[in-house]
């Protein structure tokens, strides 16, 4: 099989950046980046993706390759990974939050607290393994990339007997669903509110151990 799972070097975070940038089309994603992106857009997410490598040890970045193309890298994950109970301080630090770069973008201003509630709600303080972020080049679509790089982390979360917990699109929601996750919530978006159309609904899913 030409796909292989790899941990994420820093070198791969210009793909991994552009990758999350261009899966992040329609609903409400499309609102919370700058479209089009500025020059100093890319630079910073990379900047920000290599210091929480560094810096955070309950994170694990993954990335897809195909082997037939090269080793491009056509998919990426953030796994969080905390075996243990957390304080409350803890958890706060880790919270979304708006600040600056949010100014002036109600969307992704009304997304990040959305986030923030649900952790706080689901999540707390206790023992989870979090699927913080998937992303999937829109051209390797329908591959098993995905699903590769949430079997990682759900294989892991049934040994240590621990829930895993993620946010999901409507576009990523059958996938987890397949894998077992189970929704506990649903946040609709009326896109209007932001100037555009329809709604959007972003889907609480958390999957209970298996052993």
């Amino acid at each position: 099989m030409p796909l292989e799972l790899h941990p994420v070097a820093e070198a791969d975070f210009a793909d991994f950046v552009r990758i999350q940038y261009e899966a992040f089309e329609g609903g409400i994603a499309s609102y919370l980046a700058p479209r089009p992106a500025p020059p100093e857009y890319f630079p910073q997410q990379i900047e920000k993706n290599v210091k929480s490598m560094r810096e955070e040890p309950d994170c694990h970045f993954l990335k897809v390759i195909d082997t037939e193309l090269d080793g491009r890298v056509i998919a990426g994950a953030k796994w969080r990974i905390n075996k243990h109970d957390r304080t409350e301080d803890q958890i706060q630090v880790q919270l979304p939050r708006p600040g600056k770069e949010q100014e002036g973008n109600q969307a992704s201003i009304d997304f990040m607290n959305h986030l923030a509630r649900s952790r706080l709600n689901w999540m707390g303080t206790k023992p989870f393994y979090f699927l913080h972020l998937l992303v999937t080049d829109p051209k390797h679509h329908r591959r098993g990339a995905g699903a590769l790089l949430v079997k990682w982390g759900i294989e892991q979360a049934d040994e240590a007997n621990l829930p895993a917990f993620l946010e999901a699109s409507q576009q990523g929601k059958p996938l987890y669903s397949r894998l077992g996750f189970e929704a506990v919530h649903e946040e609709v978006f009326d896109l209007a509110t932001y100037g555009g159309e329809g709604v959007d609904i972003n889907t609480i899913m958390i999957r209970q151990p298996r052993r």
